[in-house]
């Protein structure tokens, strides 16, 4: 938005509005009729989210403010918090990128070739830029098309993240809302011969049939009334996917507007507080200012009126005071209780990192606190609780962002090969986070419920040490039996090193120098030290 005026302010946002239509959607007609009935929402939804943006940027009502008391001395001063929060939220949630999991299925190599593929799509930068968008607006939009070229360093699809102000989605109606139609649209400028410049807005618009392009003069324009381009489409299914925040719709910013802009407040009015006491108004009572000079001595006269003297910062200058009345100089001032504001500061600063779900930056000690005490305490619990919330709407956009995905591998010969018979349903989307905080707590829960003979599976899920529990319990899975079959071959091969039938097991295993120390245990317990048979009788047992 070019117009500043816009930025001073507008509280009234309550998140963005979904944009619903009536079936069918099959004909070229259809799709006229409901884009004329959603784009004057849309537009609503655009200046709306314009304006989130800018104010993430910094562009505040305190950058704008005026004063009517003493407007020479107005610092705009813009704290700004809202970057703040969303830069806080992209690095604890999305700080990692989003992987691929398995699920259900023995060979882990088609979800292997998944991941792969995302990160030669370059999937966590484009996911850190999709969530700045949600935590700012509450939504945004990702696409995905097929890759036309054929380069093993690339992916058979590319991705790419639609500023939202340009983008939609158009829902049914009806009780299931499926997607019914998905639209981005752009402003392209050209220069004729006579350098006259037209602009034209065309808009890209997607069905699970069809693919139109419409190119329109104006924004305001009647789809029905132009003829739409319709190229061939090979894909068959809306490549444009709505990320949402939350079901409202509705971003971080616009929930603290008003804390942002009392903070803002605060911090303009302590520094204004502190210039005007350092430039207080001199007060004279019952003196009379000396008069300017020229050159030769005599006093200087404008409107018919003496010129007086008027003090300066630092002057020392001599009054003459009215016969019969007590004279006196002296400044204005009335400082600001800097204390008491820095209360009501961090009042706001509280009650937005609460609304927020962002931990407290205060140093808040309490004796015999807990490690766990303190994350309770200064809100790293709530974050987590907030993150949750967020990593189940983006699984869930992120689902349907696969469909599109393996659509576009199976329809292309190489990686056809590669990701077989991988559906959707033996795919899992993890987003991993920094999992290292009580650590031993967490441990102790895994030890115990594996003692107490818990199905390993659902131990390592339960207990929130790793990001992929399922993936991790099967690698442990195999090494487990990968050290059990070391062991007994080591078993076999010492059998023949003990010669004397009197030589007891224990002892031979420990005292062995070609045994590892980290194998030794693990042999004992394959030879079994609860009976005290003989070497030979354990060997000749333990032999093929």
């Amino acid at each position: 938005m070019d117009d500043t005026s816009g930025f001073k302010r507008r509280s009234e946002l309550y998140g963005r509005r979904v944009l619903t239509a009536t079936p069918p959607c099959s004909s070229v007609q259809d799709v006229a009729r409901i884009l004329n009935e959603v784009l004057p929402l849309h537009r609503e939804n655009s200046r709306d989210i314009d304006y989130l943006y800018g104010y993430y940027l910094g562009k505040q009502p305190a950058a704008y403010r005026e004063k009517s008391i003493r407007p020479e001395i107005n610092n705009r001063l813009v704290e700004n918090r809202a970057f703040e929060i969303v830069e806080f939220k992209k690095g604890y949630e999305f700080s990692h990128p989003v992987i691929y999991t398995n699920v259900g299925l023995e060979d882990s190599a088609p979800v292997d070739k998944l991941n792969e593929y995302a990160r030669l799509d370059k999937n966590d930068s484009k996911a850190n830029e999709l969530s700045e968008w949600f935590f700012i607006c509450g939504t945004s939009y990702k696409i995905c098309q097929p890759n036309p070229g054929n380069s093993p360093d690339e992916a058979p699809y590319f991705t790419a993240v639609l500023d939202p102000r340009y983008a939609f989605v158009v829902y049914s109606n009806d009780v299931f809302g499926r997607p019914l139609l998905a639209c981005k649209y752009i402003k392209q400028s050209r220069v004729d011969e006579k350098g006259k410049i037209t602009e034209k807005w065309v808009y890209s618009v997607y069905t699970d049939t069809n693919y139109l392009l419409w190119t329109l003069d104006e924004q305001g324009a009647d789809f029905t009334k132009t003829e739409p381009d319709r190229p061939v489409t090979t894909l068959r299914m809306i490549p444009i996917v709505e990320y949402p925040l939350n079901p409202s719709r509705i971003g971080y910013i616009e929930v603290c507007i008003p804390i942002f802009d009392a903070i803002n407040t605060v911090g303009c009015n302590r520094i204004d507080g502190i210039e005007q006491f350092v430039q207080a108004l001199l007060v004279l009572i019952n003196c009379e200012l000396p008069t300017v000079l020229d050159d030769k001595g005599r006093p200087v006269i404008v409107n018919g009126q003496p010129v007086k003297v008027m003090p300066q910062t630092g002057d020392v200058l001599d009054f003459k005071s009215i016969p019969g009345a007590p004279a006196s100089a002296q400044y204005l001032t009335a400082q600001l209780d800097q204390s008491q504001t820095q209360t009501a500061k961090e009042d706001l600063l509280n009650a937005m990192y609460e609304i927020c779900g962002v931990p407290s930056r205060n140093d808040r000690a309490g004796g015999g606190d807990t490690g766990e005490a303190v994350v309770l305490r200064d809100g790293w619990g709530a974050a987590e609780a907030r993150a949750k919330s967020t990593e189940k709407m983006f699984r869930q956009s992120e689902l349907e962002y696969l469909k599109i995905v393996l659509r576009i591998c199976r329809d292309t010969r190489v990686s056809a090969s590669m990701i077989g018979g991988l559906t959707l349903g033996s795919v899992g989307v993890e987003l991993t986070r920094n999992r290292s905080d009580n650590m031993m707590v967490k441990a102790n829960v895994l030890k115990i419920l594996l003692d107490c003979s818990v199905d390993p599976e659902d131990a390592f899920e339960v207990c929130e040490l790793f990001s992929d529990p399922v993936a991790t319990w099967k690698k442990s899975r195999a090494w487990g039996e990968l050290h059990e079959m070391t062991a007994a071959d080591t078993v076999k091969v010492i059998s023949a090193m003990l010669a004397d039938e009197y030589v007891d097991k224990t002892w031979a295993v420990r005292n062995n120098p070609l045994i590892g120390d980290a194998d030794k245990g693990a042999i004992i317990s394959i030879l079994g030290l609860e009976d005290q048979r003989t070497a030979r009788d354990v060997f000749t047992t333990a032999a093929p």
